[in-house]
């Protein structure tokens, strides 16, 4: 008996969870460009605490960081799509685990020099 399989179709949510992790990594990339912007023309390199700029910077890091864990659950729910390829959630979980753990990595290294 033959059977013609069809060939699995990419699972949705990896997809999604790709896309999420290259806009969301473009995104911090902006915030830290904005940031070495306003630090170089900054009168001693470095901004007050209480610059709305600052806060602005603060808030860019901290939504990128939300939106960057959002595509790695979604990653993780890719992965357990039953019947569908698995590579771009894949793709996606380590895409949007990179950034994480690297600003993670610079917020412990801040606190560490200050």
């Amino acid at each position: 008996m033959n059977t013609i399989s069809t060939p699995l179709k990419h699972s949705g949510l990896g997809i999604a969870s790709t896309v999420i992790a290259v806009f969301a990594g473009l995104a911090m990339l902006a915030v830290f460009v904005y940031a070495g912007y306003i630090g170089m023309n900054e009168p001693g390199g470095q901004l007050s605490e209480t610059d709305p700029r600052a806060m602005m910077i603060g808030f860019g890091v901290i939504a990128a960081l939300a939106v960057l864990a959002l595509g790695a659950i979604l990653g993780i729910a890719g992965l357990f799509v039953g019947e569908r390829k698995r590579v771009f959630a894949w793709v996606g979980l380590v895409l949007n685990a990179l950034p994480i753990v690297g600003g993670i990595a610079l917020i412990i290294l801040g606190l560490a020099m200050s």
